[in-house]
């Protein structure tokens, strides 16, 4: 009888683990952690490989790099949210400016006939061409590492923009303004809307750009704060630079869910659609 109530309860806990599993956000986490135990796999084979190819530990393995992440936290973390907090500002000033710029260019006929070839010809540009500029501008201080990542944003998110206000049907417009919409209720009731999930869409892949630029601000001027200092002052101690790697792949990661949290918010009705699975 207690052999047959314990089968029992095995057979609804794991009715009820199957059950969780259905849900869509549980069956999201358990994918983020399948890919990181495949990363974490791929990372050892890799450093095993390299040991035997070299006969030396150049590249180290998770263990070696998470037990530097747990011996320096306190250091990381400082430089962590330095990295974050010029991240995040960066890609802030890009969204508030590449954005209603893409929309009024986008939207209105004139500018798109007289700014869109200027855009053609400077996006092309490489930002990273803008740095030595901005050194004699900013100087080598904060303002300049900030003003690299969002000059490299400002340039995705005014293109993206501009696409995705030209690609609203006009029959949309002309029947708001139909019913008397003015110019500013045309925006706010059409273009936002309609565009909102593509920009969300484009900072959502321009964290890894940004990431980019700011591994490149931040080591590109001598000073001793950042995630990417960290990890270029760090070439003779693998372990402490893979370990502020994995630290810059937290960061990209917080921001990519965080602007995952936005849009689930702000475009409620893109998802409200959906039937539940």
């Amino acid at each position: 009888m207690t052999g047959r109530r314990g089968g029992n309860a095995l057979h609804l806990w794991a009715f009820k683990i199957w059950r969780g599993l259905r849900h869509p956000f549980a069956r999201r986490i358990l994918t983020y952690l399948v890919c990181v135990i495949v990363l974490l796999a791929l990372w050892q084979a890799a450093s095993s490989g390299v040991r035997a190819i070299k006969g030396r530990p150049l590249l180290p393995g998770p263990y070696q790099a998470f037990s530097d992440l747990i011996r320096n936290f306190n250091l990381i973390q400082h430089d962590f949210w330095i990295s974050a907090g010029r991240l995040g500002l960066a890609m802030l000033i890009a969204l508030a400016l590449g954005y209603p710029l893409g929309l009024l260019i986008g939207h209105e006929r004139i500018l798109d006939q007289y700014l869109s070839p200027l855009i053609y010809i400077t996006y092309p540009i490489p930002q990273v061409a803008f740095i030595l500029f901005l050194f004699l501008v900013f100087g080598i201080g904060n303002t300049v590492k900030v003003a690299i990542i969002a000059i490299a944003l400002f340039f995705q998110l005014l293109v993206s923009a501009r696409g995705a206000a030209k690609n609203i049907s006009q029959e949309h417009i002309t029947s708001v303004r139909s019913a008397g919409a003015t110019r500013w209720q045309v925006y706010w009731h059409v273009l936002i809307p309609a565009t909102l999930p593509d920009i969300l869409t484009s900072l959502r892949v321009s964290v890894g750009l940004g990431m980019a630029f700011l591994y490149i601000a931040e080591t590109s001027a001598m000073l001793s704060s950042g995630l990417g200092q960290l990890v270029e002052g760090s070439m003779y101690r693998p372990s402490l630079a893979s370990a502020g790697i994995i630290a810059m792949a937290v960061l990209g990661l917080a921001l990519y869910l965080l602007i995952d949290v936005v849009e689930r918010i702000a475009c409620r009705w893109k998802y409200t659609q959906q039937r539940p699975e």
